[in-house]
């Protein structure tokens, strides 16, 4: 079989030469980006701004400071704004809402340093443009001794085949609920990987099978310990505490579980009966709610959950409505039983006058078994995939508008300027691949490393189209397995570009923290009746369109793209392609002699399910070098990552030559 994937060329003669091999999934990226009036839609400048002599537009900038949470700070800030044409310094302090106001300010590129007494200090780059008379930043300021639970998780302990084979063990026997067996297995994994947060929060599970919850608690803090933002170990202990009437405690662990690294169904729907349990029941129903939005056909339990809530509040008919949707849609469900107690109840309650509000049940006096549909130990299985994009959200900040045409003109234009003065540049890739069996296990590790060589070729005045090459390191020429996976990494260079306008539809959802940041996160979605999307595959000569949507995270500062996702809008049924998620991570790397820092790719991942069989590909970037656009080709090396950027791709020495 022949298959190859690719991405749209405007022109034949653009294109290069398919790879060879038996099977090969190839995903080639086009940045194309157009002046206005030659197609497509630019974002529009919907303001009119102040003029400076020679025309120079200036506008009113707001830098709003916020916590990590995204809320308005509780003390006085001040900004300190130092660049622009002139390198000019201003400074202004915060008013109403956490604001600082700067007015007349050019456009350009600038440098705001944030602060205020009880948070750490921050700067930020700026990028100032006249889209319009006003331009609102966002700034978020972590607390003092707040760790930077945003940053992105660890690299990981590489899964030596002893380490592997414990673990595979343990989830045996886990599933057979084998308790003492599996713990036996993961704290042998533990003495092999102690820095392996997965292994030790597998041994908090088996802990808690066995009913030994101080000890489960420990293990579970003691992977948060090494891994701050570790959702399932978050999880799990907000359900351990929950379960053992720490409600406060509880509520801290799912709060901060969802602020970094979101939510599905289950953590908005243990949120909801932790605020529950506190009394809380304006915060119960939106968590109840969301849960019940994002649990869709999975569980009847949010909507069992959020009825129970609204009886609480006294909004009778929409609890009736919830119950009756778990009767009728949940039939065979244990819930629907409940359920009908509930309508029962209310009948009684409805046809007896009161004139007192209803009983409020003190679950502290509970025993475990009797609060509301929550199990003991957290799912053993690890799930093989992220969740798609509409089955999980991101916490975001409130009165933070977005207009989502400016967000996308600012970051075509930071775009623009990164790329327009460089020709090419390189990196080493290095590649991984599993196969993923049905429990979630992955296979024997694969990986492969190339020098890998992305060229940014001119096309017409103003745009850019990008084309990568690879050639392997080893004696080995081709990718780890038949499966190949490229173009990954320009993925969501592309989404930007007006040539993908029309095919996409935008909404902007709205601000949340990404590896701390302040960023605009926006959905995308491929317009029904598109026939030559981003990505196609090729089988036997025949071309077949992926259909995507996504999310996007643009940052709210510079406006550079933090990250990329994307699911398949529905399944592709000829290709029995039912799973294809991407994810793409970029940041800053600095170069030496230049001066100059280019936002790339640090990391891609695609996950996919061809066929009923599962896979995973991680690639990651390093060892950047960058070619300047003149007639000496120079080579430059990447500086360090700059303070706070500790993740970035570094160098690893060496020359080019």
């Amino acid at each position: 079989m022949w298959l190859t994937s690719n991405v749209r060329r405007l022109s034949s003669s653009l294109c290069r030469p398919a790879l060879a091999s038996s099977v090969v999934l190839l995903a080639a990226s086009l940045v194309f980006a157009q002046k206005p009036g030659s197609g497509g839609q630019q974002g529009p400048p919907t303001r009119s701004g102040t003029q400076l002599g020679g025309g120079l537009q200036t506008v009113t900038l707001t830098i709003n400071l916020r916590d990590t949470g995204g809320a308005p700070l509780d003390a006085p800030g001040i900004v300190n704004l130092r660049g622009g044409m002139e390198n000019a310094f201003r400074m202004a302090s915060t008013q109403e809402a956490s604001a600082a106001i700067f007015n007349g300010v050019s456009q350009g590129e600038y440098e705001a340093e944030a602060k205020c007494v009880g948070y750490q200090t921050v700067v930020e780059h700026l990028s100032v443009a006249g889209f319009g008379s006003m331009q609102q930043i966002y700034i978020y300021l972590p607390r003092e001794g707040e760790g930077k639970t945003g940053l992105p998780k660890p690299g990981g302990t590489v899964m030596s085949p002893k380490l592997q084979s414990e673990m595979d063990k343990g989830m045996d026997a886990l599933r057979k609920h084998q308790y003492e067996a599996a713990r036996a297995h993961f704290d042998k994994g533990v003495q092999l990987a102690p820095g392996n947060p997965d292994v030790i929060y597998l041994l908090g599970v088996s802990e808690l099978g066995l009913a030994r919850k101080d000890q489960a608690r420990q293990d579970f803090e003691h992977a948060l310990s090494i891994d701050a933002g570790h959702e399932r170990s978050l999880v799990a202990l907000g359900e351990l505490q929950l379960n053992s009437g720490n409600t406060t405690e509880a509520i801290a662990a799912l709060e901060k579980a969802y602020k970094v690294n979101g939510a599905g169904w289950r953590t908005h729907y243990l949120l909801a009966s932790a605020y529950e349990k506190a009394g809380r029941f304006s915060d119960a129903e939106t968590h109840a709610e969301r849960a019940a939005i994002l649990a869709k056909e999975k569980s009847p339990e949010p909507l069992l959950l959020l009825g129970e809530v609204q009886e609480k509040e006294g909004k009778f008919d929409e609890a009736r409505q919830n119950w009756q949707k778990v009767v009728t849609n949940f039939a065979a469900s244990p819930s629907a039983a409940k359920a009908k107690q509930n309508l029962a109840g209310l009948a009684v309650a409805s046809a007896t006058p009161a004139t007192v509000a209803p009983a409020q049940v003190d679950l502290t006096a509970l025993p475990v078994h009797a609060l509301p549909n929550l199990d003991l130990a957290p799912p053993a299985d690890r799930p093989w995939a992220p969740l798609d994009i509409d089955s999980h959200e991101y916490a975001l900040a409130q009165n933070a508008p977005c207009h989502v045409d400016e967000v996308l003109a600012h970051a075509l234009r930071r775009l623009r300027m990164q790329m327009q003065n460089f020709e090419k540049f390189t990196a080493t890739e290095h590649i991984e691949h599993q196969e993923i069996d049905r429990y979630g296990r992955p296979g024997p590790m694969r990986s492969r490393e190339f020098s890998y060589i992305v060229f940014v070729h001119a096309l017409r005045e103003d745009s850019f189209y990008i084309d990568e090459e690879r050639s392997s390191r080893s004696q080995d020429e081709g990718f780890p397995t038949l499966l190949a996976t490229t173009g990954l990494n320009n993925l969501g260079i592309s989404v930007l570009q007006p040539v993908e306008r029309d095919n996409l539809s935008f909404r902007c959802e709205g601000l949340t923290n990404v590896r701390g940041r302040a960023a605009w996160q926006i959905r995308f979605e491929e317009n029904k009746g598109v026939q030559d999307g981003m990505r196609v595959w090729r089988r036997n000569g025949k071309l077949y369109h992926i259909p995507l949507k996504g999310r996007i995270w643009i940052s709210s500062t510079s406006y550079d793209l933090l990250r990329i996702e994307t699911d398949l809008r529905e399944p592709v049924e000829v290709l029995t392609l039912t799973r294809d998620h991407l994810s793409v991570d970029y940041g800053p790397v600095s170069f030496h002699s230049t001066n100059a820092t280019l936002w790339l790719p640090w990391s891609a991942e695609m996950y996919m399910e061809l066929h009923g069989h599962r896979y995973h590909h991680k690639h990651s970037l390093s060892d950047y070098l960058l070619f300047e656009v003149d007639t000496n080709h120079k080579i430059s090396k990447p500086k360090e990552p700059p303070p706070g950027e500790v993740d970035a791709p570094q160098s690893s020495g060496g020359s080019a030559q």
